[in-house]
């Protein structure tokens, strides 16, 4: 039962990477789903929440799906990476918002050739890459 339950996390990780948000039907009229949109979005929600926790109202009004799209990916992705490839991904239980994000921002920084990929896909390597199992 144990063998059946992991195959099935490994097939629900399978599909959200090979999901794009066009095929779920949440994404707005032009978005792919690329890495280029997700550092764009994250680097948003970086910069209205990340920097002072307070909020800058003028970078809100620029893309809050955008941002909203970002923090609920990494959510996603790290609750379920953490669930289903826990000994792949060590997401800590306690880690915030703002640091999953900042983590996935950073990873995008530092490998730009990947940015035509899946979201989804760059959400996880981003997750892996920073907390990695010991």
């Amino acid at each position: 039962m144990k063998q059946l339950s992991k195959w099935v996390g490994v097939l629900v990780i399978a599909l959200l990477v090979t999901t794009r948000p066009t095929d779920i039907g949440h994404a707005t009229q032009g978005r792919t789903g690329s890495g280029h949109e997700l550092q764009r979005d994250c680097g948003l929600y970086f910069e209205f929440l990340g920097r002072t926790g307070a909020g800058r109202e003028e970078t809100f009004e620029v893309d809050p799906f955008g941002m909203g799209y970002c923090a609920g990916l990494v959510r996603g992705v790290a609750d379920s990476a953490g669930t289903l490839m826990a000994d792949r991904v060590c997401v800590p239980s306690d880690i915030t918002a703002v640091r999953a994000v900042w983590a996935v921002v950073q990873y995008l920084r530092r490998h730009q050739n990947v940015l035509y990929e899946s979201d989804t896909a760059l959400v996880l390597r981003a997750l892996q890459s920073a907390f990695p199992c010991r």
